[in-house]
């Protein structure tokens, strides 16, 4: 036997071997972040992502060629050429319909307004794996599920602990600062006044990041608060998400009100695309050193 056709048969053998191995794993059970049970019988071969998170998750994990369909806002952040695309992610109709004529052994769905889809689809007897962090633990925890499901475990684990160990490294450079040094951040949805509360997973983003979440008192995800209650919080720093910053920053300047805040006239004010800062996914780490490098740019100074 050559050298090549040797190597070529290690691999073959080595590949069999960890296809059996994760064929033994089944059938699996997990919790969505519902806290619903799911239950997958064999690695599903049809997988359907619903939001743009999701889809980016299941990408990094190697699934790419088993994903059948997506939602229109997916092909932002991923190549979805050659896959169905459902549309938005918030007509829910629209998406049970399409999703049901498709078939899948899979849907990757996501908690809060997407809830009820996972109802009708269970309905339907189509399995369904509800997305739901409120945390950065959270979040890589159910990555983990999602690779459990999918046959994936070992490249979630090894994702989980790229990010984890990130992460440590970013909590060992800003533990020095005080809590009372650290920043007051309003993390601004809309002018309308929906912000962050402490149930959002971009609170704990936030916090990781070093900062403070001035809603973070409010149990809700995204509540809506009035501009006197930004008032009153006097936040340190205003963040948004608008893809070009400059732009970002003359609109909201140009905001009647929300320019007279103390962090507008100190032109306090950065804007994180919503790839980022709206995705629990697995780059999170980056989501998380991008806001600290932002609040805290001397940490990140070479010394000299």
């Amino acid at each position: 036997m050559t050298k090549f056709k040797l190597s070529a048969f290690i691999s073959l053998c080595i590949a069999s071997l960890v296809g059996t191995a994760c064929a033994a794993e089944f059938p699996v059970t997990v919790r969505d972040g519902l806290g619903r049970k799911v239950t997958v019988y064999k690695i599903p071969g049809k997988i359907v992502s619903t939001v743009p998170s999701n889809t980016e998750i299941l990408y990094d994990l190697g699934l790419k060629d088993k994903v059948i369909a997506v939602t229109a806002h997916c092909g932002k952040t991923c190549d979805i050429a050659g896959k169905k695309v459902m549309g938005g992610w918030a007509d829910l109709a629209a998406l049970e319909k399409q999703i049901a004529d498709l078939e899948p052994e899979l849907v990757l769905a996501f908690g809060g307004l997407q809830a009820p889809l996972a109802k009708a689809l269970d309905k339907l007897n189509i399995t369904t794996f509800v997305f739901f962090p409120r945390t950065v633990d959270e979040t890589l925890e159910q990555i983990l599920q999602v690779g459990r499901l999918t046959g994936k475990r070992t490249e979630a684990r090894v994702i989980v602990d790229k990010c984890q160990n990130n992460l440590k490294a970013l909590e060992e450079k800003l533990k020095s600062i005080l809590r009372e040094k650290r920043l007051k951040c309003l993390r601004l949805m809309s002018t309308e006044a929906m912000v962050i509360g402490g149930t959002s997973f971009q609170n704990d983003f936030i916090k990781r990041a070093g900062g403070i979440n001035i809603f973070e008192d409010i149990e809700e995800s995204y509540p809506i608060v009035s501009l006197e209650d930004v008032k009153v919080k006097d936040p340190d720093i205003i963040i948004f998400n608008r893809d070009n910053e400059q732009e970002a920053i003359k609109w909201f300047l140009a905001q009647p009100g929300w320019n007279e805040l103390r962090a507008a006239k100190e032109k306090r004010l950065i804007s994180i695309s919503c790839d980022y800062i709206c995705h629990p996914n697995t780059r999170l780490d980056r989501t998380v050193e991008m806001l600290s490098r932002r609040f805290y740019p001397e940490k990140f100074t070479p010394a000299r």
